[in-house]
């Protein structure tokens, strides 16, 4: 089989949305992945995709390549941040959580992100982790990658200006906090309830140390209730990452308008 060059310039920006995936997709950015393993990746599934993509036309300039190319790794990188909004937002209330159970301070060095994090946080990452593949979600990254090709094909124009595009983007950042207040507010309610009981204590027993009797109760308070509303958490996160796909598809489709 011979192959053209308009066939290798399909190609490069096929790559490089699918490249762009990989900045902040789930499991596909994961620091702990050799970085040969995620260009090999990368090009096997812009091999897969090169001949079933839609094209119109191709770039006449290189500029306008360059440009085409910057395009594409930047809608790659949408799909890919909108498809972890789920696992941020969890590992943002494990912080929460610490800062209120006095855990801030003990930071371990997770492997997914590869920069220090604190412990319930990265337990609750984890857990979002694995329920974002047992329902799959990694195959709905994949066909996402696929359907961005139908619904903003190569060479398409994005307006960037449009006003609704900004509100989309802000609707994703109240989508990531009302996501993370939800998934923390269940134990922040017991700490809030420990810290209240103290207050009384500290009213009724002046002599009493409450101050360093929290450090002591508020940790194992929080992993107590963290332990007992696991099974409701797991739930309310295949809700989360079901509503992430209606995003994804909402993101799309308002990146597609001409």
């Amino acid at each position: 089989m011979i192959i053209s060059y308009p066939q290798i310039e399909i190609f490069m920006l096929i790559l490089a949305r699918v490249a762009g995936l990989f900045i902040d997709a789930p499991i596909l950015s994961a620091k702990s992945i050799p970085a040969l393993v995620k260009i090999c990746l990368a090009i096997w599934i812009s091999a897969a995709l090169w001949f079933v993509v839609p094209v119109k036309y191709l770039p006449d300039s290189m500029p306008a390549f360059v440009f085409a190319l910057s395009v594409e790794v930047f809608v790659g990188y949408i799909i890919g941040f909108i498809s972890s909004i789920v696992l941020q937002s969890a590992q943002a209330a494990g912080d929460i959580l610490d800062m209120q159970m006095g855990l801030s301070v003990a930071n371990v060095l997770s492997p997914t992100t590869g920069a220090m994090t604190s412990i319930t946080g990265t337990f609750m990452f984890m857990i979002a982790l694995v329920v974002f593949l047992m329902v799959d979600g990694h195959h709905l990254v994949l066909s996402a990658i696929h359907q961005s090709f139908v619904a903003i094909p190569i060479i398409s124009f994005i307006d960037f200006s449009k006003p609704d595009l900004l509100l989309q983007i802000l609707a994703l950042l109240k989508f990531f906090w009302i996501a993370t207040i939800q998934l923390c507010a269940p134990m922040l309610l017991l700490i809030f309830l420990s810290d209240f009981s103290f207050g009384i204590i500290s009213r009724v027993a002046p002599q009493v140390n409450v101050f360093m009797l929290g450090f002591q109760v508020k940790p194992s308070l929080g992993l107590f209730g963290l332990m007992l509303l696991s099974p409701l958490l797991i739930r309310h996160m295949m809700v989360l990452i079901g509503q992430t796909s209606n995003e994804l598809a909402k993101n799309l489709i308002l990146l597609s308008r001409r």
